[in-house]
C-alpha cells in the first residue's frame, strides 16, 4: 500500500456500515475491516452493553436470526431504540431482559421489551386520544377495583394482545406482573396480586425512574410492583419520556379515588380523572 497522509484521505460524512471499511495496520501488514464488524469488536454482545447503547435503527421485520440472538442472550445487532416494522406498525426496543429473574415465578427467559413507536393498536382501532369520545382508562371517574377494575385493563389490553398475537405469534411472551385490585377510602391502592400477562401499560418508575403522582401511601408495591426501574429507552433518550411530543399516555399508577397518573407530551408528570379523553395508550410487552 502506498503511504498516504491521514489528512489526505477523503472525508465520508455518511459511512455505509455494511459496505465501508476501516484500514488496520500491524507492523508491516495491513487489512480492512467492515465498519459494522469494527464496532462489534469494541462492543461485546449481551444484556449489559446493548442495554446501554441507543441506536434507533430500523431492523425490518422480525426474523429467525433476531429470535435466535434474543434467545441465546447475545442480542447481536439489536440495541435500545432500534425498531421492528411489522404489519404497518413499528415496535421499538425499550429494554433488554428487563424482567428476567422477576416475578413470583422467575423462569422467564431472555427477552426484549417492546413498545409501539406511537400508539398501541387493537385489530380495529388505534388508541390515540381524540378529546371527545375516547375513554381508554374508564368511562367513569373511579379507581374502584384498582387498575384491574379499569376499562383499559379489562377491555383494551385484551384487544391489544390480539393484535400483538397476530404480529408476533408464539414469540409474544407471557410474564408475571402485579396488578392493583382495590383502593382504600383515601383513594390509595391497598390490595393487589400477581397475574399472568402478555401486555400491560407502564408505571411512573418505568418512564421517569421514580414515583411522582401515584398514591403509594399503602406501599408502592400496588402501583409499581416488580417493574421498579426505569426502562433503558427512557433513560437513554429523554424525548421518549414525553413520548416525542406525540401525545399524553395513561400510566397504571392510581392517584386518587377518581384518577390515574399519566405522562404528558409537554414533559410534565401529571394525573387526570379516569374518564379523561385527552390521553392515549402506549403499552409494553415482551418477545423472545
Amino acid at each position: 500500500m502506498t503511504d498516504i497522509r491521514i489528512q489526505d484521505f477523503g472525508e465520508n460524512s455518511k459511512p455505509d456500515n455494511n459496505n465501508d471499511f476501516v484500514m488496520t495496520f500491524n507492523d508491516s501488514s495491513e487489512s480492512k475491516t467492515r465498519l459494522r464488524d469494527a464496532f462489534y469488536s469494541m462492543v461485546p454482545d449481551g444484556t449489559q452493553t446493548h442495554n446501554n447503547i441507543f441506536r434507533g435503527w430500523n431492523l425490518g421485520a422480525l426474523n429467525s436470526t433476531h429470535i435466535a440472538n434474543i434467545q441465546n442472550g447475545s442480542f447481536k445487532d439489536m440495541f435500545i431504540g432500534d425498531y421492528f416494522s411489522i404489519n404497518n406498525s413499528n415496535y421499538v426496543i425499550a429494554g433488554i431482559n428487563y424482567k428476567k429473574g422477576h416475578g413470583d415465578n422467575s423462569s422467564l427467559g431472555n427477552h426484549l421489551v417492546l413498545m409501539p413507536q406511537d400508539w398501541s393498536k387493537t385489530p380495529t382501532q388505534t388508541l390515540s386520544p381524540d378529546g371527545k369520545t375516547t375513554h381508554y382508562m374508564s368511562d367513569t371517574d373511579t379507581t374502584a377495583g384498582g387498575f384491574a377494575g379499569s376499562k383499559l385493563y379489562q377491555t383494551y389490553l385484551p384487544q391489544i394482545q390480539t393484535k400483538l398475537e397476530s404480529d408476533f405469534g408464539a414469540h409474544l411472551m407471557s410474564f408475571r406482573t402485579i396488578v392493583s385490585t382495590h383502593v382504600d377510602n383515601s383513594g390509595a391502592p391497598d390490595q393487589g396480586e400477581w397475574r399472568d400477562a402478555k401486555v400491560s401499560i407502564p408505571n411512573e418508575v418505568m418512564i421517569y425512574g421514580t414515583t411522582l403522582n401515584g398514591n403509594n401511601k399503602n406501599s408502592s408495591w400496588y402501583n409499581i410492583g416488580d417493574e421498579n426501574s426505569q426502562l433503558p429507552l427512557m433513560r437513554l433518550n429523554d424525548a421518549e419520556r414525553n413520548f416525542n411530543r406525540i401525545g399524553a399516555i395513561w400510566l397504571r399508577d392510581i392517584h386518587s379515588a377518581s384518577g390515574f397518573a399519566l405522562a404528558h407530551h409537554s414533559g410534565a408528570a401529571l394525573w387526570a380523572v379516569a374518564s379523561n379523553t385527552l390521553h392515549g395508550v402506549r403499552a409494553f410487552f415482551l418477545i423472545g
